[in-house]
């Protein structure tokens, strides 16, 4: 009789294990669906490719449960509105540009980049060293938290109708050109336009602008830039490296689980490291093609150069004595830079330079 009471206790208790063991499993892998708005379009597949890459990754790392649809600019919200998209909760995230919202508050230019800030490597190291975490303090007044999920390297100069031999050659130049770097132009007498990447070419074209940035030779090539304008400039001193952000809605950030949030962070460094990889190893054929095709390669003068950084330390200047959160995040990623910048002389920038001389003579 004990013998039998026993198994039948024993059987009652492993069906209700079983019976409890699916909805725990369930609730700690549930089925989540998420929409990206990207602010590029799909034919820039490098950089727009960058939340495909997130995407991929997040549904491998959970078994299809947790997946995210990724939407071309225009296709849920303008490029331009992607943030404000995550804020108002029309989409649970955005792949964008931190410093497209710098109309917001100029401190958005920080989670991308400022002129004559820090360059990748410097970027990427204090992005992840507690930069991004002092971001996020910041991004919480709209709604979202911040993951890197994608960088360009370096960019180049741009493209102009007419040569920059001198300072003046640049005044009354309408330029596309996005952030704080725009505003270093205005001191400068360029006229700043911010257009979404998909309307640059149409806009060079017609006349509308004298010159535009976008990134770098891979992009500019299948923009198609170089048959509308022959003179490419660098470096683009106000990109010395570009990170691109996932904004994610707070609430929707929140009530993902552990494993979730762990994948999503793990996706978007694999979509980092991925894009600046591509760019890396697209741009120099780009380069060479673009420069094959009559394109006269230039970098910028002197003077142009040492008025960019001198109106640059001015707007800093003034920035500080009106935006707290701007001051302590950018003082922060100075002395990060000025620290960088010190170990690179060493051994990074010597290396470097020896390379490219060993290079030059064949």
């Amino acid at each position: 009789m004990e013998r039998r009471k026993f198994i039948q206790t024993a059987g009652v208790g492993a069906i209700g294990a079983a019976t409890l063991a699916a909805p725990a499993i369930a609730q700690s892998a549930p089925k989540i669906r998420w929409r990206i708005a990207s602010s590029f379009p799909k034919s820039l597949d490098t950089i727009y490719g960058g939340a495909e890459t997130f995407s991929k990754a997040v549904s491998e790392a959970t078994d299809g449960n947790f997946t995210v649809q990724v939407f071309a600019a225009g296709e849920i919200v303008p490029g331009l509105e992607a943030a404000n998209a995550v804020t108002n909760g029309t989409v649970e995230a955005a792949h964008t540009c931190s410093y497209y919202y710098v109309g917001k508050d100029p401190t958005f230019a920080l989670g991308s980049v400022v002129p004559f800030g820090l360059n990748t490597r410097h970027q990427n190291a204090w992005l992840h060293t507690g930069g991004n975490a002092l971001l996020d303090e910041f991004y919480a007044k709209y709604n979202f938290i911040g993951l890197p999920c994608g960088g360009t390297g370096a960019q180049m100069g741009g493209w102009w109708r007419k040569e920059i031999n001198t300072l003046d050659d640049l005044k009354g130049v309408k330029m596309r050109i996005a952030g704080l770097a725009g505003q270093t132009m205005a001191k400068l007498g360029v006229v700043p336009q911010q257009i979404a990447g998909g309307d640059i070419y149409p806009s060079l074209e017609k006349g509308v602008i004298d010159a535009a940035e976008w990134i770098g030779p891979y992009d500019d090539h299948k923009l198609g830039f170089y048959q509308v304008s022959k003179n490419y400039m660098y470096p683009g001193w106000w990109e010395g490296s570009l990170n691109v952000h996932l904004f994610i809605n707070k609430a929707k950030w929140d009530e993902l689980p552990p494993a979730y949030k762990a994948a999503a962070r793990g996706a978007a460094s694999i979509a980092n490291e991925t894009m600046l990889a591509k760019y890396d190893a697209q741009n120099p054929k780009a380069l060479r093609e673009i420069v094959a095709s009559g394109v006269k390669l230039k970098p910028f003068p002197r003077d142009v150069m040492e008025a960019a950084y001198k109106a640059s330390q001015e707007i800093y200047a003034d920035l500080y004595t009106k935006n707290e959160a701007f001051k302590k995040i950018h003082e922060n990623q100075v002395a990060f830079r000025n620290d960088e910048v010190l170990w690179f002389r060493v051994a990074e920038l010597p290396f470097d330079s020896f390379m490219a001389q060993m290079q030059s003579r064949g």
